[in-house]
């Protein structure tokens, strides 16, 4: 699976690098390295790393939009748009939809299976408007 997906510094919810107790970094393996890079794409803004201009996505420019058939559409076709960007997806299994949006905040769930994998992932997207956040999850069926 290393060889699909490689490694990289495991991140906490903060998106800090998350530290052994002997002081080391913790490694991703896996689907997990998939699952972080897919996450890290929603939530950084497209074009804004200048090494990867392509990298990211425009999620953060309908945080603000009314809660509109089209607004909804476009949040969610964002979403499936940035998953489908990712070559260990399978293609033709990314689905995206909001389940809630307001005033306040906005919350979306997504799913995708990655190839040579035996199971769907999914993701919980959670936008609240006040504190100006937005929490992308993995919602993993297999630990739950």
């Amino acid at each position: 699976m290393t060889d699909i997906f490689g490694q990289d510094i495991a991140l906490d919810t903060d998106m800090q690098a998350r530290v052994a107790a002997n002081g080391e970094l913790v490694l991703t393996d896996g689907p997990d390295t998939g699952v972080q890079d897919i996450i890290l794409r929603l939530d950084t803004y497209l074009a804004s790393l200048f090494y990867d201009k392509g990298f990211g996505s425009l999620l953060r420019d309908w945080v603000y939009a009314e809660s509109t058939e089209e607004a909804r559409i476009g949040f969610s076709v964002e979403v499936k748009r940035r998953l489908n960007e990712d070559p260990r997806v399978q293609p033709g299994t990314v689905a995206c939809s909001v389940t809630h949006w307001d005033t306040t905040s906005i919350r979306a769930e997504s799913s995708f299976h990655f190839i040579d994998t035996d199971h769907e992932r999914n993701l919980v997207i959670t936008v609240d408007k006040s504190k100006k956040e937005m929490v992308i999850q993995d919602a993993d069926p297999a630990v739950v």
